[in-house]
């Protein structure tokens, strides 16, 4: 059985081989392979050296049992629509080749798809993973504003016909996006085995927690405004002023310009580094040594970062947006763009709500443990 699967992402080509941040070899492998006999991944993809920023952390997609298919009229946002015609011939011309799709939304692609795939009679499931009004509404591009209610009512309609859907939220995206099919609930996380020593490692590294002086960090991609960096380097500016001394990691893909902008104009550029893309290994020995991750994004699903650092014994900030306050307690929320707010829960941290809060977050981690999602995802796509 081959199995399409469709996401508007960008997967890095050198040579022969594609190279992706979250959708790599190990990802198909994982969560498809034993269920399926073959997997053609219909995306849109960029030569390698038209890439920006640090993509060390970028992995290889293809690989055995899984091709990767691009998608070669759609390089912009208004080719979803000044080509439209042209990439939806490319998509039909992939996907009548697959017995069923898996469609990830929202997308450009994804909307095109389940369209395609009504009229063929192709069997198809959707993987809702993010909020289309809040991703397009806060886009980088000025062009995703323009379209944000465009892509929010279609891809609304797009779930409500749906036969399969599945959310990576618990509430927040069924209620925004409600299907009338079959709806199941799955996190998109992967985690590898959570040990106990884990967290006895990070409570003893807390024991020296400074409540003026302590690290910060976000795994985001740094191009992306909707992912909210600005925010907390505002409320650094401030609390520098209070005598605070902050460390604030940025790990992640994109193009740092924006950011260093704004670093050099709040004068903290001894309190910012950036660390680039990394490798998951590299992730959690990150979070191992820091004191406090925050996710103060725009727009989400359910961050995978985020459940990422609870597994770590992170003592965890976020914004009030997607799943986020479905995993964090409410008195680490704050409202986004809301500064006065993040400012706030920093200026007001002890040592003791970093321990707390590290025990109840690791705790709460477990429900996306390896083991117990792999035998959800199992029922789910069998």
């Amino acid at each position: 059985m081959k199995i399409g699967f469709v996401f508007d992402t960008i997967l890095y080509k050198k040579n022969d081989d594609y190279f992706g941040m979250t959708l790599t070899y190990d990802f198909f492998k994982a969560r498809y392979l034993d269920k399926i006999d073959k997997m053609s991944i219909i995306t849109r993809t960029q030569d390698i050296s038209l890439s920006s920023g640090n993509i060390d952390g970028y992995r290889i997609t293809n690989g055995k049992n899984v091709d990767v298919n691009p998608i070669h009229y759609y390089n912009r946002i208004p080719d979803a629509f000044l080509k439209r015609k042209k990439i939806k011939n490319e998509l039909t011309n992939q996907l009548i080749k697959c017995d069923k799709v898996i469609i990830r939304m929202p997308s450009m692609l994804g909307i095109l798809a389940c369209d395609i795939c009504e009229k063929a009679a192709i069997p198809y499931m959707i993987e809702m993973v993010a909020c289309a009004w809040d991703g397009y509404n806060n886009h980088t591009n000025k062009v995703g504003k323009l379209i944000a209610p465009f892509m929010y009512f279609s891809t609304k309609k797009c779930v409500s016909k749906c036969n399969y859907v599945l959310y990576v939220t618990s509430k927040f995206l069924q209620k925004r996006y409600p299907s009338s099919g079959k709806q199941f609930s799955c996190s998109d996380v992967s985690l590898c085995d959570l040990n106990e020593s884990v967290l006895s490692s990070k409570i003893n590294a807390i024991d020296n927690f400074d409540e003026k002086k302590f690290s910060l960090c976000t795994l985001a991609n740094v191009g992306m405004k909707y992912k909210g960096h600005i925010y907390v380097l505002k409320v650094m500016k401030k609390l520098k002023k209070d005598g605070y001394n902050i460390k604030y990691y940025l790990a992640g893909n994109g193009d740092q310009s924006y950011l260093k902008k704004i670093i050099k104009k709040y004068n903290l550029s001894d309190n910012v580094e950036f660390l680039g893309s990394l490798p998951h290994d590299k992730v959690f020995n990150l979070l191992d040594r820091i004191d406090i991750y925050i996710q103060p994004s725009l727009q989400e699903g359910l961050p995978r970062a985020l459940v990422e650092a609870m597994s770590r014994g992170c003592c965890c900030i976020g914004s009030n947006v997607g799943g986020i306050p479905e995993l964090l307690d409410k008195e680490f929320i704050f409202k986004r763009k809301k500064t006065k707010e993040l400012y706030k829960i920093l200026k007001n941290l002890t040592k003791e709500d970093v321990i707390k809060q590290g025990q109840i977050n690791f705790e709460k981690s477990k429900m996306f443990g390896k083991q117990f999602l792999d035998n959800k995802r199992n029922s789910i796509y069998i």
